[in-house]
């Protein structure tokens, strides 16, 4: 009895499907508004339902993937066009020093050579650098457009490194231009020291002090450093200067070296 009845049962399922698929096949040969299935319309309809929930699911991940590479297409042309705008600022920045760096090597006397800059020391003020450059001596003086950078340290057959003037190493007699001042600028690794100022010839704070060219190793006349403070030591001849380097080695792309090795 029970062998039967689970025959009977497969064999209804079976026709119910057969009805279900013959439902399927005339929903899509006979439109729903025909007179042929308008009774079976509801069903008809029920039954497309989830073929055009599917069919619209299916557009609209179509959609969406396409919008989101339409998306991604744009970000690129924008992070592009970002990174060429931010290129050309550069080298525009660049040429501008270029062209300063141009004026500052009419400087007589001295053979001079453009370079770049490869690194800088870790330290805040950044007391070396080093620039790309051959054919360059130790001791050779290097320069920025705004003034005196330093003198080259170590050299070999593509690099050098620089000390700058913040390094106590380096001393540069300067003057202050239509005066009888003279001094000696020396670094503390912070700010630059300006030796010898008799009172009577002390500069005032924001002068602009450049090298004397006495000794003959700094050009005269190159800008050096601007003076920050100024103050009188009781009893003493000389009064304490504090001055800054007017060179901003620290975001110039280029520097420039003037040797005179080979001079003839």
């Amino acid at each position: 009895m029970n062998e039967n009845f689970r025959i009977k049962y497969k064999v209804a399922h079976f026709w119910w499907a057969v009805a279900f698929l013959c439902i399927v096949v005339l929903s899509f040969q006979f439109p729903v508004g025909q007179k042929l299935n308008i009774a079976a319309a509801p069903l008809i309809h029920m039954v497309q339902t989830p073929v055009r929930w599917l069919h619209d699911l299916s557009l609209w991940f179509d959609s969406s993937s396409a919008l989101q590479q339409r998306v991604l297409n744009l970000q690129e042309k924008v992070d592009k066009q970002a990174s060429l705008r931010q290129i050309l600022a550069t080298v525009k920045a660049e040429n501008k020093q270029l062209r300063r760096l141009l004026k500052v090597t009419q400087l007589d006397g001295y053979i001079w050579q453009v370079v770049p800059v490869v690194s800088r020391s870790q330290e805040e003020k950044s007391r070396r650098l080093m620039v790309q450059a051959s054919g360059i001596h130790k001791d050779d003086i290097v320069v920025s457009h705004e003034g005196l950078v330093g003198l080259v340290d170590e050299v070999d057959a593509e690099y050098a490194v620089v000390r700058t003037i913040l390094d106590a190493s380096i001393a540069v007699p300067v003057t202050k231009a239509g005066t009888q001042m003279a001094g000696l600028v020396r670094g503390d690794g912070e700010h630059l020291l300006v030796d010898f100022i008799p009172r009577a010839k002390a500069p005032n704070v924001g002068d602009l002090l450049v090298a004397s060219g006495a000794g003959g190793v700094f050009p005269v006349g190159l800008p050096v450093a601007v003076v920050e403070k100024v103050k009188a030591v009781a009893g003493g001849v000389f009064v304490e200067v504090i001055a800054s380097p007017v060179a901003y080695w620290q975001r110039d792309a280029w520097l420039a070296i003037a040797s005179k090795h080979h001079e003839h």
